[in-house]
């Protein structure tokens, strides 16, 4: 069924809102965002090796990373969005992948 919703521009949206806006450093939320995503992040940090493991695999996460994000930041606040852009960023990759099946299957009926 045809649908006149762009879901393409939500995400994108999303991914530029989160970027964007916040307590953290933007540079910061980009980088978790790119990590949680599984791209080439700088491990050597709190929040590069936190931003990686949500997106590999988030139940690998330990109060010791949320705690050390959380002290290289400042505040409860800062750390949480970077949680919260890797699990975003970790999220849209997903639904890149989803959305490119869907068109590869829709172009291999063709």
């Amino acid at each position: 069924m045809p649908s006149d919703i762009d879901h393409a521009k939500f995400a994108d949206d999303l991914r530029r809102r989160v970027a964007e806006s916040g307590v953290a450093d933007a540079a910061l939320r980009r980088a978790a965002l790119r990590a949680g995503a599984g791209e080439e992040v700088d491990e050597g940090t709190s929040h590069g090796l936190l931003a990686r493991t949500i997106g590999e695999a988030s139940y690998r996460v330990t109060d010791e990373m949320v705690a050390d994000v959380r002290a290289a930041t400042g505040s409860d606040k800062a750390a949480f969005e970077v949680v919260m852009s890797a699990g975003i960023g970790a999220g849209l990759r997903r639904w890149d992948a989803a959305l490119a099946a869907i068109r590869d299957a829709d172009d291999a009926t063709r």
